[in-house]
Formats: structure tokens, sequence, C-alpha cells
């Protein structure tokens, strides 16, 4: 699970450190910088994923990206290229083994060994620099280990396309000290060339002298690692493709990729039927608890099975999707994603509630739950939605659900000010209750009917006096 992420001089931010949970929602005005913070992490995956491995930053803005970020002046803080942009990221791991490689030397014959330790965490920071060219300036991982101290590599820019590889001294003495970063560890350098993108180092390692088999295993271990965090982000945008009255088959299976416009939805709705599985029944069965249909279901047209509609049945009536409200077809692809994605997967929603009426909204709150708690996987959200909020904080109230816990739920408030995007946590205890309700958090809807209730008052008092 991804715990915590950071940010300098990203867009509206100068600085962000924020926790994260299974589910974590962020709410705010307009231009407050909250699209932002899943914005990083869209940046980070595709620079991944770009086709240039040595390429130091994706701003985006070819077919396979998610986001256009324009170039370095249009992402940076105040649009000022002198400054650095940083990302940094913490996050969890399941069992996983660190090999430590161990020097050893016996009747002058130099040898060496590993030692196994388990990692539980790892934290990262990269940032880049513009100077002509953009170049990575810091890159950085530590791996919390089991037992042992943690240990690091850093990557630092030196001149042109070379860069100097720092790292502690290893040894099997087992301490106490914790790194409490990148900083004031004994290291060894080499000079190395440009790193991949986003990673820790070339294929340098074979150049190197006795810290080959320590930066091999490092790098490995770092770069897999990374790699894996990417692959297991899922976005969907705010703007979703419009419904059709007939779906093709094309014959691939899709049933665990769904794009950022909801287009393959349908595919991986069909996918799935042809397949048999139960994704098509488990997509009807939380439409109907979101209240928008009474039964859903996908029928092939045509003898080869190639064209497909969407029938919606609402009341007696059973029509082409095209032919319902909007909605259907606007959280279709929510649904779906949410219950197809794999297990640990972290998925990234913008305004899933868009076209929904507030029942429907506070229904998916508890599909939210759902996904998080029975499926595996972690919700960072962008809403504006008070009716989301308001079912979560009943959730939490109640005795019966367990996982609705405070510590599972984290809401952030976002706000634009002089010096950027700030943030402040809404701090929900376990009765449900907000203890520090931000200013125009939801808007200002105690003081619309306070005006409401003397605006009133005033013409009552205004017809009586027969003004």
């Amino acid at each position: 699970m991804l715990r915590k992420i950071g940010l300098s001089n990203f867009k509206g931010w100068q600085e962000l450190d924020i926790d994260l949970a299974p589910i974590t929602l962020l709410f705010g005005v307009n231009s407050s910088g909250k699209t932002a913070l899943l914005q990083a992490l869209l940046l980070l995956k595709q620079t991944a994923n770009s086709f240039d491995p040595k390429q130091h930053i994706n701003f985006g803005g070819g077919r396979r990206d998610y986001v256009d970020f324009g170039g370095y002046q249009d992402l940076v803080y105040g649009h000022d290229t002198s400054r650095p942009i940083g990302l940094r990221l913490s996050w969890g791991l399941s069992t996983t083994a660190f090999y430590i490689p161990k020097r050893s030397i016996d009747d002058g014959e130099v040898s060496y060994n590993t030692r196994t330790y388990e990692a539980h965490s790892i934290d990262y920071a990269v940032s880049w620099r513009l100077d002509k060219d953009i170049f990575i300036e810091t890159l950085g991982y530590v791996a919390g280990l089991a037992d042992h101290a943690p240990h690091s590599v850093k990557v630092t820019h030196h001149k042109g396309d070379r860069y100097i590889v720092k790292l502690p001294q290893f040894s099997d003495v087992k301490t106490e000290k914790q790194l409490a970063g990148f900083e004031n560890a004994p290291e060894e350098q080499v000079t190395v060339g440009t790193p991949g993108s986003c990673y820790i180092l070339p294929d340098e390692f074979i150049k190197f002298g006795e810290n080959d088999l320590f930066l091999f295993s490092a790098a490995l271990f770092f770069n897999r690692r990374f790699e894996s965090l990417m692959n297991r982000f899922l976005y969907l945008g705010p703007l979703r493709q419009y419904p059709k009255r007939y779906y093709q088959w094309t014959g691939e299976r899709k049933s665990q990729v769904i794009e950022p416009d909801g287009a393959d939805a349908m595919a991986a709705l069909i996918s799935a039927a042809r397949d048999n599985e139960s994704l098509q029944d488990d997509v009807a069965k939380w439409l109907k608890q979101l209240g928008l249909v009474d039964d859903f279901s996908i029928k092939s047209t045509d003898v080869r099975e190639r064209f497909y509609e969407v029938i919606v049945k609402i009341g007696d009536s059973e029509s082409a999707l095209m032919d319902v409200g909007f909605g259907v077809s606007q959280v279709l692809p929510v649904i779906a994603m949410l219950l197809s994605a794999p297990p640990g997967s972290i998925v990234l929603l913008e305004q899933p509630e868009l076209h929904l009426h507030p029942n429907a909204q506070s229904a998916l709150a508890d599909l939210m739950l759902h996904a998080a708690e029975k499926r595996g996987l972690q919700l960072i959200v962008e809403s504006h939605s008070e009716h989301l909020l308001r079912r979560l904080q009943r959730r939490i109230a109640e005795v019966e659900q367990t996982f609705a816990r405070p510590e599972n739920i984290k809401m952030y408030f976002c706000a634009p000010s002089e010096r950027g995007s700030t943030i402040c946590q809404v701090k929900v205890d376990k009765y449900g209750q907000i203890a520090n309700w931000p200013p125009n958090f939801m808007g200002d809807i105690s003081g619309d009917i306070h005006e409401m209730s003397r605006a009133a008052f005033e013409r009552r008092h205004q017809e009586l006096a027969g003004v």
C-alpha cells in the first residue's frame, strides 16, 4: 500500500507531505491542487512507461500518456524554472527478500555470499532540474529491513550525463541506528552515466569493482519494486466516453484493463461474460444498489457474437444504454474498475460521482468500502460530493462496520493561498464526527440556511405589515 506522498514545487504546491490510507479522499475548491496529487503519480507512471528508458521526465502529450503537463515551466511552481521539482513516495511491501552481499577473504581469495533480510517498506525520492536540458538532480531509495538498519542508494548529478552513486558501507553488524533519509551515512562513491527514467541506475553495474554485487542486487531490487508499484496504478478520469448503441467485440481479453476515459469498460464486461466470469452480475448488483436500474445485461446481436448491446431495465421498461439517464453510462466504468482491478491495485479516481443523484453518490461510498476491504484495493479519490462524505461518516460511526475506521479512511481539504496550495486533514473520530470542519469545506450550507431563514422572516414581516 502507498503510505505517503510528498511534492516540492509541483504545479500549485510548494511543499506537500501527507499520509495515505486504504481510502484517501481529496476535497477542495476548484484549482486548489487536489488533482495535482493524482497527476504526480501519473507523471511517474507515464515516465516509467516511456519508450525511451533514458528519458528523465515524460511531460506527456502522446497517445499512451495520461496527462499533458506541457513543459518544465508549465509544471514547476510559480513557473519559476530556477526551482527543482521533487516527488517523494513511501510504500509498504509484503514479505520481500532483500539480498545483501557479504565480502570475505579466505587464504587470499576474495569471495562473496549473501545475507537475506525481509524488506517491509521502500522510501523513494526524485528531483528534476532545468539547465538548458532537464536532468535528474537526485534520485534515491531507502529499503526498510527487518532486524537490520535500512539500506539506501542515492544518485546525485555530477556534471553532464555523469552521476555519483552513494551507498552506505554494508556490514553484518546489527544496529539500532535508523537512517533519517539519504544523508549522514558512511558511504562509498562510484560514478556512472545517466540513470534510466525514474529508476536507480543504468546498465553499468558490470563496470564496478568490489561494489558490483551490492549495486547490482540493490538496483535489481529497487527497479523491480518501482516497476511493480507503477503497474499497480489504475486511473479513471472525470471525462468518460459517451455511451454507444452497439459495442464491437474485437477478441481482446480486457477484464483487467479499463482506460482513463472508461473506453474499455464494455470490453471488460463482454470479455468477462464470454469467459463465464461474474463481473457482469456484480456490476448489475451494484447498479441496483445505487438505485440506478432494476436490471442490467449485455446481449449479443449477431450469430457470430461480434456485436453487443447493453440493455437497462428500469421498472417494466427495457432500454438501450443510450436511451436512459447519462449517469448510468458514466458510473459504469467506475463500478467495473472497482470490481475487476487486480487485488493490490492503487486506483486513482477523479470525481466518480459525476452525473449521479444524491442517493447514488451515497451508495458509491459503500462500493468504495467494499473494494478496499473485500478486494484489497487502495483508493485515492478526488471528489466534490458531500453525500459520499456523509455516508462514510455514517459507516465510521456504525459499530458493525469494522473496516470503516478513521485509520482506514483519510480525508483532506485543499485550498489555494498566496503561498500556493495548502492542505488540511479532516479529522473524523470513531463516532463519525468531524472535529475541524474547514471553512468552505462543502460550501456554506449552514450560512445559506441562516440567510434563507432571515430572508423568509423579513418577507413574512413585510407581508403582515402590508408593505
